[in-house]
């Protein structure tokens, strides 16, 4: 089905639903790295607050071609968010930034993000044939977020692969019972 074929009653909902679940897509994979206790309660609340925020917005907002508040409050939500995992990778440096997969998929949603910010932003004020100009031009974040993402994902499977690797060589106890 073409987006353009949904009813233009349902399409606030398909817009609200996929805006929530791509935050909370990206937030789970930021909490679940974040090691700081203290911010993840605030992590939970902020993320209660946007849904509750996506739930009153889509009954009340108008939507006329996206639904760019709650676009930008996601955005502003998850680069917060990517800067504390950042900064606390940062400080916890025992291996190379570059070996944690995490660091590839924050980077890469911070491109996408911040790439395509404005565009979505200002894309009610913009015509027909400036959105189909320009909208092509979000391609390249996103491709990009997906060759990092692509990057993170060879990082974890070399990273579980020796974790593997490293179990099976441990010997086995001594269970002579003689």
């Amino acid at each position: 089905m073409n987006y353009f074929e949904i009813p233009n009653s349902s399409r606030k909902y398909f817009q609200t639903a996929y805006t929530t679940f791509e935050y909370l897509f990206f937030t789970y994979i930021l909490f679940k790295n974040i090691k700081n206790r203290k911010i993840k309660p605030y992590i939970v609340i902020l993320s209660f607050l946007f849904i509750v925020f996506q739930a009153i917005y889509v009954q009340l907002g108008t939507i006329i071609k996206l639904d760019t508040i709650p676009i930008g409050i996601e955005t502003i939500l998850i680069v917060f968010y990517i800067i504390v995992f950042l900064s606390e990778l940062a400080k916890n440096m025992e291996t190379s930034i570059f070996r944690n997969y995490c660091f590839w998929i924050s980077i890469g949603i911070l491109i996408y993000l911040c790439g395509s910010f404005f565009f979505y932003i200002l894309i009610d004020s913009l015509s027909r044939e400036e959105v189909l100009a320009f909208g092509k031009m979000t391609y390249i974040v996103e491709i990009i977020k997906n060759v990092l993402f692509g990057i993170s994902l060879i990082i974890f499977s070399k990273a579980g692969f020796k974790k593997e690797v490293h179990e099976e060589i441990r010997p086995a106890p001594y269970l002579d019972i003689t």
